[in-house]
């Protein structure tokens, strides 16, 4: 810009402000409150301008010592001339610099020199004025010397702030001569003052400082009349810690009627897996409690992350107030690493062959530190059909005692001493050996072959140092090079055999052991693992020696192999083409009978249905549903359904003219037939009709699953899509698993915080159902990062219904973190989530929420149903509690909602499994086929690797043909009566009640050919674990009154070995779940004479207090049970006294109490002993009266006496009456929580937990009887 010469700088009083004039006045009204004009003005034409807030802060730093030296000169002149009319605006600057660089000081001190003003003096006049003084002055004692002094200020950039205060305020007004303190951080909003005199009255004031100058100090003085702590914790400490939680607690003496606040933040620094150093900060989480608390639990934290907590004082509403709060700051124990990365096979060896015989190459990479500092890895050698479950199951001494014994059995020295553990490990492997048989349930299988080592063991120990030296420098390892690495010998392989190797990382102890008592977790509490596995490497095979004169060609082998390979390939495509054909043919000429076994008679009233039988003509999207109860062969079977069922099965395609559904085709394969598909699988993979699902399931089982195996590795994984946004460097540490990404094509997109890139972003993805778009959302466990964003997703997507599928915490690893309060309120990024209810049943659990924006009106609740049962590895025993989850999830999930929302830990594994068992049932509603392949290839098209495992593929499966074969038997309270009296009906077979055939179905069904061809009923059905090889050996079959009624290996009761004493673990009783808590109950024989001691040992090692007994001693002249209790004085047995201490006889049972008493220890406790007397020694009760009593007399006695050991049940061989007893229970207690009963699934149940529980008709019978008599006993339900 051209120079402008000085005549204009008093020639108009209105200037362009591109002249670069500005008015005085600006400085004279006052330069804080016309701060951003002024800046606007002088900046104007330049390259810097201001606009907003932020651009007042930009601006003003920019134009700092400008601005100081103008506003300087503009308040000393307004001063001056302030009442003469006459002065023109001064021109501050005599030329206008074309950007900031250019402003020098002479420009300004030309136009000071020019009004020959004091530049000093009048600076610091202007200084004082600018920096205006902090607002909002609050101070809280905090100990009897200490008091903590709170400011809001937003006047612009500061360097710091001082606070002045002084002992008895009325004696001085003049604030110079304060005390003063000083915080140089312009963040800063208080400061804790000591020394301080308890009990005496102070002023305080607070200013702020800029460029070393001091504003005004606030006025007037906030007065503090009494040094006193009022409303403060005391004594805040950290009770115990773990990786991922803190316990404080905490002491409190002021006024009362006041609740607790409690936040915490969190942060660290680490070398993640590529030796990058990062930061981490955990957002503030807070959460509320009533005025009784004085501990609080923190869990969910990130192991080896420090963390600030408070704990503070509120007052109650109205009027809420949050004191000051305590502060303390700890950091949480490490453990092993979130992902260690498994051995990657060099390039060289990609086909299996090795750079030299007996050994491999492969490429190591270090495991990120976030959770702790790494302190050395193990390289670990596998048989090569091991899984990751077999070598994970060896604890770190198991591994170290094997490797000990492989190196013993080659003549090797030990490098090192095993430590006393290992050596304890060892000699625990002789003992199991030895008793390996008695025992089977617990040890690691160990498969042997021709070409398999024997074991795993450890190849290399390799220091955290050596490992980041090597992947710095890209250097491979050798394993089998013979050497020996920090004590490990790195052996050979063997050569032609199979293996797979694995990484085991361990985090340093240092920061958890520095004092083993210093805020170690109680007993209780489980301590997470210092350690962490990779998976394992695919297996590989090494190559032999080549012997001398062999000609390493095999070339002569080629031709062959490829004509095979080509037959192999038309055999294949032919077979195809038949089986399609073929089932083609077979859906035009099968009819399909009712997935349900029974239902209602719908013409038994003069021939005119029930208004149930119309409950599945239309779904609730008005689409047609195919009537489920139609009996095969064109035969009516006059029955009508008693409630909506969730699995009914189509009508037959041949009466497709009656209303029958038309698929409609959309783009989800898994869901109605003819939609698209990836690949070509569509044709390789046909969906399965579902007469013929049994059939395809059992030839898929054949030679170990092999069928499985290939099908499920043929999917395709769906790795062609993009997931630039999870990979995006703002958005990986939302990720709880570097490898599972969100597909950018379907991710659930959040709305954008404040346009901040990546808030959007959730590692989430819409996955379609059955005809219906984004029906479902799986996600990845939420972590303490993303836990409001995934409640932001909840609200935004309007979901009404959140399933999980995971514990918090299994095999001591976090696998998802609490994102919902444990009671109370709890606030989550802007959502606020309060607890309403929580029912814990002995399969899931159910809570309700409520939800709202922080500050709106809107409130919204949401269902959360966490199934628990999954086990910690593999997949549950039996589909059956899944299917009645899914259908609890189904009904309580209301029509119109949005998404589903599904999560596991990664979100693909257990998330998969879920959603493609739905879309399957949900398909039987309206098709004749099940298409699971079809689905899963699907769902991987939205989501990577749905359906993580083969095991979980499987079962889907078996889920799927679970819900065919058993179908929905569930029946609405209202409608017991109405059920039971269609159930007696005479159905076409034979004289066959209906009743009598819903049991046939858990025993061989005479009569029942027609519907046999149809469906596989329950005794068709293999139990999986359903082995009973502990109860068969020698040393245990005369323990047991009837070999058809033996405990299942995989849930028996075990008791503690008696050293010497074969089978002394064993007794004929079994485990078995109850409504609300899993192994609830204990389903035992009768003891017999040789069996007394053993079951008074059961009732004190698992700590029963309540023993109900269902026989009497000798019925129809032969002995039922033995007299195992004393009668007048007591008895020693074993190691144990039964003394008695009373009985009471009642009208239909006798309570006998006893003590029991260890020898040895000296401890006693009380057992109750029920013993029902009433029970028929043919048949069942003709009315269930007594039995209901005597069913709620027990657990009210547990309920009252606070028992938490299991109910001991017993008739004689632990199954018939036994099992009506547990079965009655849950039926009883499921009837009051959710209106419905179900039988069948129920005596189902208890059949997959002990043999032949329910044993007969009769007992059947009586389980509906009672149920009606329980249900006639209460008003709220009609017994129409």
């Amino acid at each position: 810009m051209d120079d402008m010469d000085e005549s204009d700088a008093v020639s108009t009083t209105t200037r362009d402000p591109l002249d670069g004039h500005i008015s005085p006045l600006i400085c004279k009204d006052g330069i804080i409150n016309n701060l951003e004009g002024l800046l606007n003005y002088i900046a104007s034409g330049w390259k810097y301008h201001v606009s907003n807030t932020d651009g007042v802060k930009q601006a003003w730093s920019k134009f700092d010592n400008v601005t100081n030296k103008i506003c300087s000169f503009m308040t000393a002149h307004s001063t001056i001339v302030s009442d003469d009319a006459t002065v023109a605006p001064g021109r501050l600057i005599a030329r206008m610099p074309a950007s900031e660089d250019e402003i020098s000081s002479a420009d300004v001190f030309d136009a000071i020199e020019h009004w020959s003003l004091q530049f000093p003096v009048s600076l610091l006049f202007f200084v004082s004025a600018l920096v205006g003084p902090p607002t909002n002055i609050r101070v809280e004692a905090t100990s009897n010397s200490s008091a903590v002094v709170q400011w809001d200020f937003e006047n612009g950039q500061v360097d710091g702030f001082v606070v002045k205060y002084m002992h008895e305020p009325g004696g001085r007004s003049d604030t110079e001569r304060w005390t003063a303190r000083t915080v140089m951080s312009p963040t800063s909003r208080h400061l804790e003052v000591p020394h301080l005199t308890a009990h005496k009255p102070y002023a305080f004031c607070v200013l702020a400082i800029k460029n070393n100058r001091q504003g005004a100090c606030s006025d007037p003085p906030t007065l503090l009349e009494r040094l006193t702590p009022t409303y403060m914790v005391q004594n805040l400490v950290v009770e115990w810690k773990t990786s991922n939680s803190v316990k404080l607690r905490w002491e409190y003496n002021g006024p009362a009627h006041v609740g607790f606040y409690l936040n915490h933040t969190g942060k660290k620094e680490y070398f993640d897996h590529t030796l990058a150093m990062k930061s981490m900060t955990t957002p503030g989480f807070k959460h509320e409690l009533d005025e009784g608390s004085r501990e609080y639990l923190w869990t969910n934290l990130r192991p080896y992350m420090q963390y600030t907590f408070h704990v503070g004082v509120r007052s109650l509403p109205p009027g809420a107030r949050q004191y000051w709060p305590k502060e303390v700051v700890i950091v949480t124990d490490p453990t092993g690493p979130p992902f260690v990365f498994p051995p990657e096979l060099d390039e060289v060896v990609a086909s299996g062959l090795a750079s030299r015989p007996g050994q491999i190459v492969v490429r190591l990479r270090p495991a990120s530190e976030e959770y702790g500092p790494i302190s050395h890895y193990w390289l670990i050698v596998v048989p090569g059909n091991y899984s990751k479950d077999d070598v994970v199951n060896m604890g770190s001494a198991e591994l170290e005692a094997a490797t000990i014994a492989r190196r013993k059995a080659l003549g090797r020295q030990l490098s090192v001493s095993p430590t006393k553990k290992v050596k304890k490990s060892i000699a625990m492997h002789e003992d199991m050996r030895l008793n390996e048989h008695q025992r089977s349930h617990h040890h690691i299988r160990t498969r042997r072959s021709a070409d398999m080592p024997s074991t795993a063991y450890i190849a290399a120990r390799i220091e955290a140092d050596e490992m980041r030296k090597m992947y710095s420098a890209d250097r491979p390892f050798v394993v089998g090079d013979d050497k020996v690495y920090n004590g490990f010998n790195n052996f050979p392989l063997e050569p032609s055999t199979k293996y797979r190797l694995m990484m085991r990382s361990f985090a340093k102890a240092d920061g958890r052991r520095k004092d083993e008592f210093d805020k170690r977790a109680p007993m209780g509490e489980k301590l997470t693992r210092l350690y962490s596995d990779s998976a394992l490497t695919e297996p590989f095979t090494t190559r032999a020696a080549l012997r001398a004169g062999a000609k390493p060609g095999g070339f002569w082998l080629i031709g062959p192999l490829i004509a095979l390979l080509i037959i192999a390939i038309l055999i294949g495509m032919l077979v195809c083409w038949w089986l399609r054909c073929n089932k083609k043919s077979a859906g035009r000429g099968h009819r399909h009978g009712s997935i349900t076994k029974v239902a209602l008679t719908g013409n038994i009233m003069n021939g005119i249905p029930g208004e149930t039988s119309k409950l599945l003509s239309t779904d609730t999207y008005g689409r047609s549903v195919m009537n489920p109860y139609e009996q095969m062969n064109g035969h009516g079977n006059g029955h009508m359904e008693s409630s909506v069922d969730l699995y009914p099965l189509p009508r037959s395609q041949s009466r497709a003219g009656a209303g029958n559904y038309a698929p409609v085709p959309v783009p989800v394969p898994c869901l109605p037939s003819g939609g698209a598909m990836l690949g070509s699988h569509l044709v390789t993979h046909p969906a399965i009709p579902i007469s013929e699902l049994a059939q395809h399931i059992e030839r898929l089982r054949m030679n170990n699953n092999v069928g499985f195996q290939q099908e499920f590795e043929s999917i395709e994984t769906g790795q062609q899509f993009t997931w630039e946004n999870s990979s995006a460097e703002m958005n990986k540490h939302k990720n709880r698993y570097a490898n599972v990404v969100a597909y950018d094509h379907s991710r659930v997109v959040l709305s954008s915080l404040d346009g901040i890139p990546g808030t959007d972003y959730i590692n989430a993805n819409y996955i379609d159902g059955y005809d219906k778009p984004k029906a479902y959302i799986a996600t990845q466990g939420p972590l303490p990062e993303t836990f409001g964003d995934f409640w932001r997703m909840v609200w935004e997507e309007g979901s009404s219904t959140i399933v999980m599928l995971t514990n918090l915490e299994e095999r001591s690893r976090v696998k998802c973190d609490q994102y919902w309060p444990s009671r109370g309120s709890s606030t989550y990024g802007e959502i606020q989530v309060t607890l309403l209810e929580t029912t814990v049943l002995a399969h899931y659990t159910m809570r309700t929420f409520r939800i709202q924006v922080v500050g709106e009106m809107e409130m919204r609740e949401i269902r959360h149903l966490q199934y628990t049962a999954w086990p910690d590895h593999g997949v549950p025993d039996h589909p059956t509690p899944f299917l009645i989850f899914l259908k609890r999830v189904k009904t309580l999930n209301p029509p119109d909602a949005g998404p589903i929302i599904s999560h596991c830990s990664a979100g693909i594994g257990r998330t998969g499994a879920f959603i493609v068992v739905d879309c399957m049932l949900e398909r039987l509603r309206y098709e004749n086929t099940v298409d699971i392949f079809g689905c899963v290839t699907s769902l991987r098209s939205q989501r990577s690797y749905m359906v993580q495992t083969e095991d979980q593929y499987i079962f889907i499966h078996d889920a799927v043909l679970d819900a065919v074969n058993s179908g929905s038997t569930e029946v609405p309270a209202v409608k017991l009566r109405q059920h039971v009296l269609a159930l007696q009906q005479m159905a076409p077979m034979e004289g066959a009640a209906g009743m009598e055939l819903e049991f046939r179905q858990m025993a061989p069904m005479e009569g029942a050919a027609g519907m046999e061809l149809e469906f596989r009923h329950l005794s068709t059905l293999k139990w999986a674990n359903s082995r009973c090889s502990v109860a068969n050996l020698p040393a245990n079959r005369h323990k047991n009154r009837q070999s058809a009624v033996v405990p299942y290996d995989s849930n028996r009761v075990i008791m503690q070995i008696i050293p010497g004493v074969e089978g002394s673990d064993y007794i004929n009783a079994s485990w078995v779940d109850g409504y609300r808590e899993r192994c609830a109950y204990i389903a035992s024989q009768a003891p017999t004479d040789q069996t007394v001691a053993d079951f008074w040992r059961m009732v004190w090692e698992h700590d029963c207090a309540i023993i109900v007994m269902l026989t009497k001693t000798w019925e129809l002249g032969r002995e039922k049970c033995c007299e195992y209790w004393p009668q007048e004085t007591g008895a020693q047995v074993g190691q144990l006294v039964v003394e008695p201490i009373a009985e009471y006889n009642m009208r239909e049972y006798i309570l006998r109490e006893f003590r029991l008493n260890d020898v040895q220890s000296g401890i006693s406790r009380t057992v109750r002993h029920f013993q029902y007397t009433e029970w028929p020694e043919q048949g069942a009760p003709k009315t269930a009266e007594s039995f209901l009593d005597l069913i709620q007399q027990v657990h009210r006695t547990k309920t009252q006496f606070g028992v938490d050991g299991p109910i001991a049940v017993h008739c004689s061989s632990g199954a018939g009456r036994t099992g009506v007893f547990i079965a009655l229970a849950i039926i009883i207690d499921r009837m009051r929580l959710e209106h419905v009963v179900d039988v069948f699934t129920t005596v189902k149940l208890l059949r997959t937990e002990r043999q032949n529980m329910v044993q007969d008709k009769e007992q059947y019978h009586f389980l509906y009887l009672a149920a009606l008599e329980f249900l006639s006993s209460f008003e709220q339900y009609p017994t129409a």
